[in-house]
């Protein structure tokens, strides 16, 4: 809730003149509503430590309706303005086309102003109701105050805990080896995952160890929790509960581990500031040599933090473990009973929870600590998760390219852009173990991960009635559902189009990107509904055989993210998606039959997927203004054109990720220009570039031979050629920091000098060249390169074999090298 309240008061206070000239004395009323929401914040706290009282929570779900309403109209308010400037710098329309849209104006600036009234009295009832609910101002603290404190000891019975040997062994493999020696004698070990996971169960085995209880003075148990209280850990760790002063405290501490082996555990530590941790290192470290901390964590922040040795990332039971476990709490002593029925549902059960510890009452509670202790806005972007089914493989840009759309985002105090934001948030849920399974990319960034059953089933549990995510078929949608996805084809009635109005985010999940059936097309009486949403933030429509999209689509002014790929037999889109001036994410990745985009495309636009869309012939006018861009998946030159202009690229210097350049070779005619032209050198964040020419997409099972004997017959064309490619490699040098370059179908005899120049580079691809005929020298200096693959380059295959080979000094420095010819199987990036 405070996330909405603190969203909408960010759009009242961004609001600038041109917004103010929508309405009339719009400026008093945005102020009046900054007062009324700022005083219904203040006792948010409040309200929801209350929520056991039904009025209470029929206050608050009042009250988030009422603010979500709100926002939308300050963003239509928002988007009003900003079509009005842009029509205004075009002053290409009729005089007639002109008066009609002045009419339209005051009408819509009419409604505007109507609706913001509506709003207003319904933020002045709720506030008025916060008096009778008796609610008072607190301010705006993390909850973790408030909760119950955890509690753990030290004692377990090794023959009631299942599993965890080898995990046993490990930690006591460190904590017994008499080889260890650090400068400050104390060596800490951190234990990681998510709750439930049984890191305390582990800790007490290892504490309880008879060798490890021998090896060590002092044994230590001390369970941290929320608050990293150096006082009470200190009080904890000598015995003393008489609230002594610091001072003694820290004398006390240090004179009981000075010189003396000790062990301490540090259990259920959220605490990630570096500096109280070591505050707390610096009273211990005057223990004897070989002495030991073992911590406990859910995050992976807290391990980076403290630990000496690699972290032990804990996980999940196997399935019998699992099932001995569950069998033990579930059946009498333990056995399984002749009910198969019954069998079935346990082992059903045991598959979900995946090798957590605990009894099932338990979990939810021992989860939603973890929910409970994120901040407000990292809450908002792990509920959002729900949308997605159990299973699901998040891809990390797109999670947050969807987190940015729906204006989850906090401004950050240093400029950084929203991406780089969410990113931090990413990893803030990864740290905490929300995220799993996590898979990388060629540059070693994390590219894919998922989400436990039981996380997912709390981030449904969490999220109330403004999510839906509709497995079977339902027809019914709750009237303050917000953000709604499917995995199956949805039938809207009457009834649940009139609940659905309010709609931010529709995603349906029915295509074999997301791992399901292809649904198909939804009924053409759909699109007019979906159209008309006006709401609608977010609108994914992937695989679904569609072959035009409406004109109305323009009405969808909020729209900030559309994902219409997979969509094979799209041949273009209307004119009208130009209007939507808020669009910041466009995706039409494997739409096979594109041919063209529209031109002056939305100069907001951040991102433009466009892999695989393999009629695409050309980019559209007006890109090149688009600076604000940091994803462009492929720069396409027009390949029936001589005179190839690349230009448009030299302005977009946001691009981030991957970018390929596809028909190269059209720009010959122009090749001393662009070798002039330096347009890739200042993009400094791209870290994946791929180059290709028109033989690497064409001619992939040409014979050499064939083509050396028609270079023969052509000597004339092959040098001018080979010349004017050098020229065009030359000017496209990229900027140093790029981890990926692939050069794919080059004319030239000679790489050039600046590959030398790339310090950061991990891989490099050169596929379909061959005319080339050796490796740059500077190529020795590349030593963070781990990756060389040489394919299909008749001239090098010899003098870069490995061992012998004229070239192989050059690159014998290289973890990986492939040299090999062209076949199905090799190793190749074309999207």
């Amino acid at each position: 809730m405070e996330v909405i309240a603190q969203i909408v008061l960010q759009n009242l206070n961004s609001f600038a003149q041109e917004e103010f000239g929508i309405i009339w004395n719009l400026k008093d009323d945005v102020q009046q509503m900054k007062r009324t929401v700022s005083a219904i914040k203040a006792v948010l706290l409040d309200a929801e430590g209350k929520t056991n009282n039904l009025q209470n929570s029929n206050w608050l779900e009042e009250l988030k309706d009422v603010l979500y309403d709100a926002d939308d109209l300050l963003n239509d308010i928002s988007s009003e303005a900003m079509k009005r400037k842009v029509i205004g710098a075009r002053k290409i329309l009729r005089k007639i086309q002109v008066f009609f849209s002045q009419e339209n104006q005051i009408v819509y600036s009419f409604k505007l102003g109507h609706q913001m009234k509506a709003i207003q009295k319904r933020l002045d009832a709720i506030a008025k109701n916060k008096i009778t609910l008796q609610l008072t101002d607190r301010p705006m603290e993390t909850p973790i105050a408030y909760r119950r404190q955890r509690q753990t000891y030290s004692f377990v019975r090794e023959d009631d805990v299942i599993g965890r040997k080898e995990e046993k062994k490990l930690l006591e493999s460190y904590l017994l080896d008499t080889k260890v020696s650090l400068i400050d004698n104390v060596s800490v070990l951190a234990i990681v995952g998510f709750g439930g996971l049984g890191k305390t169960t582990l800790a007490q085995l290892v504490f309880n160890d008879n060798a490890v209880q021998c090896s060590f003075e002092q044994k230590m148990w001390v369970c941290v929790s929320d608050e990293f209280d150096i006082s009470k850990i200190a009080e904890k760790m000598i015995g003393n509960d008489k609230n002594s002063e610091i001072e003694q405290l820290q004398q006390d501490l240090r004179n009981k581990v000075r010189g003396k082996k000790f062990l301490l555990v540090l259990d259920d530590v959220w605490n990630e500031d570096r500096e109280l941790w070591l505050k707390l290192k610096s009273l211990v470290v005057e223990g004897g040599k070989g002495s030991a901390i073992i911590v406990t964590t859910r995050s992976r922040t807290v391990a980076k933090i403290m630990a000496t040795h690699p972290p032990l990332f804990l996980k999940g039971l196997d399935l019998e473990r699992s099932w001995k476990l569950f069998s033990r709490v579930a059946f009498d002593e333990g056995k399984e009973p002749n009910d198969m029925e019954l069998l079935a549902k346990g082992r059903d059960i045991v598959k979900k929870c995946a090798g957590i510890d605990q009894h099932k009452d338990n979990i939810f509670s021992i989860l939603k600590l973890s929910y409970d202790h994120l901040p407000s806005f990292l809450k908002k972007c792990f509920a959002y998760c729900s949308l997605f089914p159990k299973d699901f493989v998040f891809h990390k840009k797109t999670l947050i390219q969807l987190w940015v759309a729906e204006g989850f985002i906090q401004p950050s105090q240093d400029n950084r852009c929203e991406e780089d934001v969410g990113h931090e948030y990413f990893m803030n849920l990864l740290s905490m173990s929300l995220f799993q399974n996590v898979t990388l990319d060629d540059c070693g960034d994390i590219l894919t991960c998922k989400m436990h059953d039981l996380i997912h089933d709390l981030a449904q549990l969490v999220v109330g009635k403004e999510y839906a995510f509709v497995e079977g078929k339902k027809e019914h949608i709750e009237n303050r559902t917000r953000y709604l996805s499917s995995c199956t084809s949805l039938h809207f009635s009457e009834k649940t189009s009139s609940s659905s109005n309010k709609l931010r985010t529709f995603i349906l999940l029915g295509q074999p990107l997301y791992g399901r059936q292809n649904l198909g097309p939804p009924p053409s009486h759909q699109f007019p509904f979906l159209l008309s949403i006006k709401c609608l933030r977010v609108l994914t429509l992937c695989g679904l055989h569609l072959i035009t999209i409406p004109n109305s689509i323009r009405e969808l002014k909020q729209l900030r993210y559309l994902d219409l790929s997979m969509n094979k037999f799209l041949v273009s889109l209307p004119p009208d998606v130009t209007s939507l001036h808020n669009l910041q994410t466009l995706k039409l990745s494997r739409c096979g039959k594109l041919k063209e985009l529209p031109s002056d495309i939305n100069k907001g636009l951040r991102h433009l997927e466009l892999n695989d869309c393999g009629e695409l012939r050309c980019m559209p006018c007006g890109l090149g203004q688009l600076t604000n861009l940091q994803t462009l998946t492929h720069f396409i030159l027009d390949s029936k054109s001589k005179n190839g202009d690349i230009s448009e690229l030299s302005g977009l210097n946001n691009l981030r990720g991957k970018l390929v350049i596809k028909w190269l070779d059209s720009l010959r005619e122009n090749a001393a220009v662009v070798e002039s032209a330096n347009i890739l050198l200042e993009k400094q964040h791209l870290q994946d570039l791929e180059l290709r020419w028109v033989l690497g997409e064409t001619e992939y099972w040409t014979d050499p031979i064939e083509i050396s004997r028609t270079q023969e017959k052509n000597t004339w064309v092959k040098d001018e050629n080979q010349m004017k490619d050098e020229k065009i490699l030359k000017g496209l040098q990229p900027h140093h920091s790029i981890k990926r370059l692939v050069i794919d179908g080059y004319r030239g005899n000679s790489l050039p000098d600046w590959i030398a120049n790339l310090s950061s580079l991990l891989s490099l691809e050169i596929s379909n060249c061959y005319c080339l005929k050796s490796i740059p020298d500077g190529i020795r200096n590349l030593v963070s390169l781990q990756r060389l693959c040489i394919c299909n380059c008749s001239m090098l295959e010899g003098r870069c074999a490995r061992g012998h080979g004229e070239e192989w000094s050059k690159i014998a420095h290289i973890p990986l090298v492939i040299v090999s010819a062209f076949n199905p199987t090799d190793l190749r990036y074309i999207n």
